[in-house]
């Protein structure tokens, strides 16, 4: 392998470690990456830790500042708005391409599982459980799709979602009146039955509808924290 083909290996290593830490919530929105620290602990020179943290700049991921170095994105809520507005039509496009395929392949039955795996959280349950399964769905409709574009640029969306959701979401202390798990769950099974019927239109509003809500429950997580709480 060449000088650059390695260089190449160690930067996309880094760059997914990287997002690894993000996406688990162990690099939190602020946080500061010092390249001395991370070429100490990854056991790498300081050029490609440079250029990782660049590529996560270029994905939303991470802030560059002259003087200042890198640190990890905070989520405003304009950056919730352009998230969401964005993964509105993206996902909304897959959905609709997941629909008109969904009889190629064993893309049914590979759906029909993640329905039934959607359903234990009908009743409801702890976003930091759900989670996972939140985004695997959304990572299969992806995928069903079979879309190279739509594919990378939702997953790279999907980083910077599930950062969001692990800082704001899983962690809020008061009850969310406006973005619930139950509510989440019937959401992506609507989204599934139109796609299992074939019905790209309405695979595509429901999941652009889904997005929306979502936006707006994440921007209500802040207020709801705010307001006492009443009852038990």
């Amino acid at each position: 392998m060449s000088r650059s083909g390695e260089n190449g290996s160690v930067v996309d290593r880094i760059a997914d470690e990287f997002r690894a830490r993000i996406r688990r919530g162990e690099l939190v929105g602020g946080q500061r990456l010092v390249e001395a620290d991370w070429t100490q602990e990854l056991g790498v020179s300081r050029g490609p830790v440079r250029e990782a943290l660049g590529r996560l700049a270029s994905e939303g991921l991470v802030v560059i500042e002259a003087k200042r170095g890198a640190q990890v994105r905070r989520m405003l809520p304009k950056d919730v708005e352009s998230l969401y507005e964005a993964r509105a039509a993206i996902e909304g496009a897959a959905a609709a391409a997941a629909a008109r395929r969904i009889d190629e392949g064993d893309h049914r039955v590979t759906l029909e599982k993640l329905v039934a795996e959607n359903e234990k959280f009908a009743g409801g349950g702890e976003f930091s459980y759900y989670l996972g399964t939140s985004m695997h769905f959304h990572e299969v409709i992806l995928d069903i799709a079979d879309n190279e574009i739509l594919s990378r640029v939702g997953r790279q969306l999907h980083v910077m979602a599930y950062h969001l959701h692990t800082t704001r979401v899983a962690r809020a202390t008061a009850p969310l009146k406006h973005l619930t798990v139950a509510g989440s769950a019937q959401c992506h099974r609507d989204i599934a039955d139109a796609i299992l019927r074939g019905d790209a239109a309405k695979a595509e509003r429901l999941m652009r509808n889904h997005q929306r809500d979502t936006r707006r429950g994440i921007l209500a997580v802040g207020q709801e924290e705010a307001e006492p709480v009443r009852g038990s």
